[in-house]
């Protein structure tokens, strides 16, 4: 299984609705508005590199992001 965070920059002012898509992606576990300089945090587990590349794929694509900062989780 690997795991990682996402540093997520966001354009919208909805942050509510930018977490809530992010939540429906069945490999983000969590996910959370912060304050400072990261809007919003995702952590990810996933069975497969690929399926890394597909799930950060999917938070890039939701509504109001407008960068991600992937790090893996070494354990």
């Amino acid at each position: 299984m690997l795991a990682a965070y996402v540093f997520i920059q966001l354009s919208a002012n909805d942050f509510a609705k930018v977490v809530a898509g992010l939540r429906a992606i069945p490999a983000v576990k969590q996910a959370h508005v912060l304050l400072g300089p990261t809007d919003c945090i995702a952590y990810v587990e996933c069975p497969s590199q690929e399926a890394l590349r597909e799930t950060i794929m999917a938070i890039r694509a939701v509504h109001g992001i407008v960068n991600t900062d992937t790090r893996y989780v070494y354990t």
